[in-house]
C-alpha cells in the first residue's frame, strides 16, 4: 500500500530569550492509504505542534530541525 505521508525525525524547538524548549523530539511515522493514525498523549505532550509542524504551521519563536523531513505524496 501506498505510503501517503512519511515523517522522519521531526523536532520543533521554541527558542525563548533564556532557554530553548523541545516541544517534539525526533519522532518519526508513516501514514498508508487508507490507513487512519492516532496521536495521543498527555497535554502538553506535544500533539498539537506535531501536527502544525507537518503542516508548516510553525510561527517564530518556533523551528523545525532542518534534518527533519516531512513528505507527503499527494494521490487521488
Amino acid at each position: 500500500m501506498a505510503t501517503l505521508l512519511e515523517v522522519k525525525n521531526l523536532t520543533t524547538q521554541f527558542h525563548l530569550i533564556n532557554q530553548t524548549i523541545t516541544a517534539v523530539d525526533n519522532i518519526s511515522f508513516n501514514v498508508k492509504k487508507n490507513e487512519i493514525l492516532a496521536i495521543v498523549g498527555e497535554s502538553g505532550s506535544g500533539k498539537s505542534v506535531t501536527s502544525l509542524s507537518i503542516m508548516n504551521l510553525i510561527e517564530k519563536p518556533g523551528t523545525i530541525n532542518p534534518q527533519s523531513e516531512i513528505i507527503f505524496q499527494n494521490e487521488n
